[in-house]
């Protein structure tokens, strides 16, 4: 007796038990399966994807004229970006009373700004007008072109 291929058989089955219509549904779920789970065989924990962090912006300065706020920092060298470029900056500033801050107290930042790094300057800046009787902290880190940020930078702080 020769084998039927599972293609026969799979009709010759539907047919003796009369469900036309669930055969079909029955192949497409079988090919689904086929394609969207295949397996290789090989189990592992997962490998988390290496990448190097932009590096930490250092030198950053606050320049105050009049009521504004000046901040200036050196764009960092980097060496080992791989493929990934500095692309910008982000600058975190908190704002607290000047008679309410104490030096025990949290200071919790806020993102005011996104510069981007334009024509290869060797520079970046912020500037923002300050309003008396504050006390002003500003952070900058460096974020990829794929969106990795970098570690913030010292906290400069000016009374106000």
């Amino acid at each position: 007796m020769m084998p039927i291929p599972l293609i026969q058989q799979t009709n010759q089955f539907c047919r003796n038990i009369n469900v036309k219509k669930h055969c079909v549904f029955c192949l497409a779920l079988l090919t689904a399966l086929i394609i969207l789970f295949p397996a290789c065989g090989k189990k592992g924990p997962p490998v988390p994807q290496t990448f190097v962090p932009p590096p930490v912006v250092e030198g950053l300065q606050i320049i105050l004229e009049d009521n504004v706020a000046m901040l200036r920092w050196p764009i960092p060298e980097w060496e080992e970006r791989g493929e990934d470029f500095l692309s910008g900056f982000h600058v975190y500033r908190s704002q607290t009373a000047a008679e309410k801050s104490c030096k025990d107290c949290p200071v919790r930042f806020k993102k005011v700004a996104d510069i981007q790094i334009k024509n290869n300057t060797s520079a970046g800046s912020y500037t923002e007008a300050l309003e008396t009787g504050y006390q002003y902290s500003f952070k900058v880190s460096g974020y990829t072109d794929s969106g990795y940020e970098g570690d913030k930078s010292e906290t400069v702080t000016i009374d106000f």
